[in-house]
């Protein structure tokens, strides 16, 4: 993958430590950012970590467990008192939409950006983003609850020399079901 980084923002357990964060990923694709999950401490690792979040137009949360998304609202609160104006899509499942709205409305009044939810459903094999470069796919996963993996998938004109690129994310003790 070409300009390809991976910060691990926190893939520990569900109970912060002093040596574990919550769960977290950027991931840095030709000047694209995506978020996979975003757990408590998220922001504190991305100013550890030095990574800006200009970039960041896509946050994709694999399942509805706290530790994987009780961040989020305090990184849109921030990415709103600090004046961005890029819309932000938020892939996930349906549910967190109704999650988020009500918290969203009673604190982020008059939001500088739009927050845009893309439903999928943890259950299917489907795609969730396509551009240019890069395709995501979701892969269900058996957890206790509905959950996603996420593959990302450079797209790309090859020589014959060369072979296609992919990254999958998952994290938490979960596995693929046998296909």
């Amino acid at each position: 993958m070409e300009n390809f980084q991976l910060h691990i923002l926190g893939a520990g357990s569900a109970i912060p430590t002093k040596q574990f964060n919550q769960p977290s990923q950027l991931l840095s694709l030709r000047e694209k950012v995506f978020m996979i999950d975003c757990g408590e401490g998220t922001q504190n690792q991305i100013r550890r970590f030095g990574v800006g979040l200009s970039r960041l137009n896509h946050i994709f949360i694999s399942h509805l467990h706290g530790d994987h998304c009780f961040g989020l609202i305090g990184l849109l609160s921030t990415l709103d008192m600090q004046g961005r104006t890029a819309d932000l899509y938020i892939h996930s499942h349906e549910e967190l939409k109704g999650l988020l709205l009500p918290l969203l409305s009673f604190f982020c009044k008059g939001m500088t950006y739009k927050v845009h939810f893309e439903p999928f459903n943890p259950k299917e094999h489907a795609v969730i983003y396509d551009d240019k470069s890069l395709l995501v796919e979701t892969i269900p996963l058996k957890h206790k609850i509905q959950t996603s993996g996420f593959l990302f998938k450079e797209k790309t004109k090859l020589r014959s020399d060369q072979k296609r690129k992919s990254f999958f994310v998952y994290f938490d003790n979960m596995v693929v079901p046998p296909q």
